[in-house]
This record gives C-alpha cells, structure tokens and sequence, in this order.
C-alpha cells in the first residue's frame, strides 16, 4: 500500500511541476462551476480587493472553505496543491479501511453470506479467486492511481475535498462513530449542498449496527417467516432522528459560522447553496441538468429544478429496506450505493465522481463477482462516454464544427451507463441477501428434521411414511 502511494504521490508532483494544471483546469470534465480552480482564483482576487466574492455569479466556494483556501494561497499556490494531494491519499486510505472493515462485518455475517455468494463453473480460475484479488490495499490504491483522480487533482479541483468528506462519513460510521458520522454528513451538505443527503440514512442505520453490541451480529441469522420479523426498529428508527437532529444542527452552526466570517452579509448563501440547487450556472459537465435547463422552457424550469432534485429522496427507505436493514453487511452496500447516486444526480459532477463510485463499489467484492457477466460491458461503456467528452468539447467549442448535442450525447453515454452499472451492482447484493434467507430457511428444515429424528426415530419413521402416502 505504501509503496503505490508513493508512487501516486510521485506521479502527481511529477505533473505539476511539468505544468499540467494549466492545461487541465479548464476541462470541463475535471471541473464544475463549484470545484473550478479558475472560479477560486476569481473569488480570493476579489477577497484581497475587499469586494464580496459574492457579488458576481462567479464564485460558489463555501466562506469557511474559501477563507482556508486563502491561507494555503498565501503560503504558496504548491500548498494548495498539497493539500489537495493529501485528500487524495486520506481518501484513500479510508477506502482501504472501509474495506477492512467490511471483511470484518462479512465474517460477522457467519457462513451463510458467504454460502450465498455464487461459485462461477464456467468462468477462468482467475474469476474466482477475485475476492482475494481485490484486497483492502488494492480499493485504496485503485482510487489512489485511478487516472481520473489523478487528473482531477492536477487539474487542482476541489471535488476532492467533497469525496473525502464523503468517504470520512461512511467510515466513521462503519467505526461505530455516530457522532462523528454526522459532523461528516453535515461538512458534505456544506460542500456539496442537498445531493450528499442520501448519506443521512445509511450512515445512520451503519452507525446504529456498529454501536450494539457484538453478540447481536455475530454468526448465521437465524430464519424467520417474513410476518414474524420486525419492519420498523423503535430503536433504530429515534437514533435515526437524533442523528438526524445533530447533523442538521451542525449544519445550521457551518451557516453561522459562514455568516459571521463574511460580517453578516448573507450573499453567500444564494451564491453557494441556492445558486446551485436551481442550477443558474449552466456550465456544460458529465451530468446531465446543463442541457436540459438549457432547453426547458423558463415557465417550467421550478417544476424540473424540483423533479430533479426531489426524485433522489425516494431511493433511501427502499434501499434500506431491501438491503439496508439486514446486517452485519446490508448497511455497507446501502452507503456504496448512496455514493454512486450521488455521483449520478448531482448537478454538478465531474470524471472523478465516477472513480469513487468505483471505489466503493470494489470494497463489495462479492457483488462484483455476482455480477460479472453484465459488470465490465457496462464499465466500459462507461470509459469509453468518459474519454469521449474531450474530444466533443473540442469539436463544439474548440473547432466550432459541432454544436451542444455532440456532448451531450456522450455525457448520455455516461449517465446510462453508470445508472445500469450502479443498478446491477444494487441487484447482486439483493439476490445475495435473497439467497442468504433461503439457505437459511433450509438449513432450519434440516435442522428441525434432524432433530426430530434424534428425539423420537419412530415418530419421525412414521411422520415420514404418513407425507408420503398423502403425497400419493
């Protein structure tokens, strides 16, 4: 792990100093109006001049972050770009935890989640031993060494930033820490404003199983009939409130704090939150809301700004419900799940939103292998969108022999794509979870059965012979 570090570490300092970030900061696949690096030097010019930052439609860094941006400027502009490569490696080495922590939690799970994973009879050796493979160390370096990370940090975008705070909420509640869970989320609704909610429920339904205590998610769950298990947990559902209750709160004190670093002037707010939930800057990107509110007609742009945004908050309770409520593993595969929505319905993402989708993905290393046959053809549709963007952005406002369908149609490609990848990952988790619950409602069987034998053989004998004869 240290070494391929260093070598990503390496790799990166090695592209600054040959000059790279000029020539990528202006990609609009590596860059979004709230991560652009060319948007930060604009808002910290018209902070030393004491103008709000605010005041134009230009800047939509957060205040906190901007003022800390500012210091690091100062220092020298190589600091910022450390401090965008230290993100990398932490975000990183997250990863890697999480996915030790995930190998904690499956053996926690007892055999029968690893009974339910599907032995592969016709695929080569190699496709079967791809747990071992992909190893903790190789989901932090795949994210480390991924090429479009590595472009989004030269390209000194701060989308990082919001992936580590993504990152850093799922880990601490997959640690059991709730509190700090919820400082996460609310640092992430800072950054990345409404879209990081799909991470409240998952975080908190991770961080509730993390905290009981070991012996209730420890070995095979036992089976029970679908009408004699629990729908709705009393417990869970007021930690789930109170959790929600602190992260809104911290939330509210970040405004506060913003508010009275920017001397009570509130510019701020529509610029960095109301700006980008009614998507005003119409920058083109990998997503797909630059185009269509670019083509919808003004009278109904409020009802397509709320069916954008409100259509993601019917994804989390019937997630958690198929997945999310069945531990120890559920909850993992909730939170994967909520990092590549957010990756997909944001309304401002970038090529490296779709490396930590992948990231995540990987810590499942089941769910890929369950998968596999519709897995790498979707993943490649999705590389090869990605590496047409730039050569459709050149060809509309490079050579000007094109016009705003030709990048549309790829960030389609993308968007597609990603959806199908993210949605049979989802699906092999919920066939895995299906299969668990039938082996283990035939190995009570047998258990009964074994039972009754040992207790009583000649009324087992005869109860045998009586379904026989009435089957008959």
């Amino acid at each position: 792990m240290w070494i391929g570090s260093a070598v990503g570490i390496a790799l990166r300092y090695a592209l600054y100093f040959a000059g790279a970030p000029a020539m990528l900061e202006e990609h609009l696949e590596l860059n979004s109006p709230i991560t652009s690096h060319l948007r930060l030097k604009e808002g910290l010019f018209l902070l030393h001049q004491s103008i709000s930052p605010y005041a134009g439609d230009t800047c939509h860094y957060p205040p906190l972050l901007l003022l800390f941006l500012e210091r690091l400027d100062q220092v020298s502009p190589l600091a910022v770009f450390s401090f965008l490569v230290l993100l990398d490696l932490a975000t990183a080495l997250l990863l890697r935890q999480l996915a030790v922590l995930y190998r904690v939690a499956r053996r926690a799970a007892g055999a029968g989640w690893a009974e339910a994973s599907r032995k592969m009879e016709s695929t080569p050796a190699v496709a079967e031993d791809i747990e071992e493979v992909l190893s903790p160390a190789f989901v932090g370096l795949f994210y480390l060494l991924n090429p479009l990370t590595i472009a989004s940090c030269v390209a000194l975008s701060i989308q990082n930033l919001q992936h580590f705070m993504f990152t850093l909420a799922i880990v601490a509640a997959a640690a059991g820490r709730g509190g700090f869970s919820a400082i996460a989320v609310a640092l992430s609704l800072y950054v990345c404003p409404f879209t990081s909610i799909l991470l409240l429920l998952p975080c908190a339904a991770l961080a509730w199983q993390q905290s009981r205590k070991a012996r209730e998610q420890s070995g095979d769950p036992e089976y029970l009939p679908s009408w004699q298990q629990k729908l709705v947990n009393c417990g869970f559902i007021a930690y789930c409130v109170i959790f929600t209750a602190m992260t809104l709160g911290l939330f509210a004190c970040l405004l506060g704090a913003s508010a009275a670093s920017m001397g009570g002037e509130l510019q701020f707010f529509e610029a960095c939150f109301v700006s980008v939930m009614a998507v005003r800057d119409l920058t083109p990107n990998t997503g797909l809301f630059w185009y269509m509110f670019t083509e919808v007609f003004q009278r109904y742009y409020q009802l397509f700004i709320f069916a954008f945004h409100a259509h993601i908050l019917f994804y989390s309770v019937p997630l958690h419900l198929r997945l999310g409520c069945y531990g120890p593993t559920g909850p993992f595969i909730h939170c994967g799940a909520a990092l590549g929505m957010i990756s997909l319905f944001r309304p401002y993402p970038t090529a490296s939103d779709y490396g930590l989708m992948l990231s995540a993905m990987l810590v499942q290393a089941e769910l890929i292998k369950e998968s596999q046959e519709y897995f790498a053809f979707l993943l490649s549709g999705v590389m090869f969108g990605l590496s047409m963007v730039p050569t459709m952005v050149a060809v509309w406002l490079g050579r000007n022999a094109g016009n705003a369908n030709y990048l549309y149609n790829m960030t389609l490609v993308v968007n597609v794509f990603g959806s199908l990848t993210l949605s049979q990952w989802v699906r092999a988790g919920m066939r895995l979870r299906k299969r668990q619950h039938q082996l283990s409602y035939f190995r009570k069987v047998v258990l009964d059965i074994v039972d009754e034998v040992v207790a009583d053989p000649k009324a087992a004998k005869e109860k045998a012979l009586g379904a026989d004869a009435a089957v008959r």
